[in-house]
């Protein structure tokens, strides 16, 4: 799979501390490498809403919100578990 990276989203990486920036890079390893989502071996939901592309990745008690359209992926954000929910996705 092909990733993209929203520029807000590398912003938000780089306060995270060093150990979940290191197990986001991880999962991003895992995706690049499988040919779909669901075969990734990450652990990911759908998200509810109106549009049915977004998807949310956990990674302890962050989640990364991103955008999968077969086979490319948009990473648009990384919040703790609290935050994710309330502003993602995209209204």
């Amino acid at each position: 799979m092909e990733l993209t990276y929203k520029k807000s989203f590398i912003k938000e990486l780089k306060r995270m501390p060093a150990s979940i920036q290191k197990q986001a890079g991880d999962v991003f390893k895992k995706l690049v490498i499988a040919k779909n989502l669901e075969n990734s071996g990450v652990d990911f939901t759908k998200m509810h809403g109106q549009n049915a592309n977004y998807f949310r990745i956990r990674i302890v008690s962050y989640r990364i919100g991103c955008e999968y359209v077969e086979p490319n992926i948009v990473i648009i954000t990384i919040m703790s578990r609290g935050d994710i929910y309330k502003h993602f996705p995209p209204k």
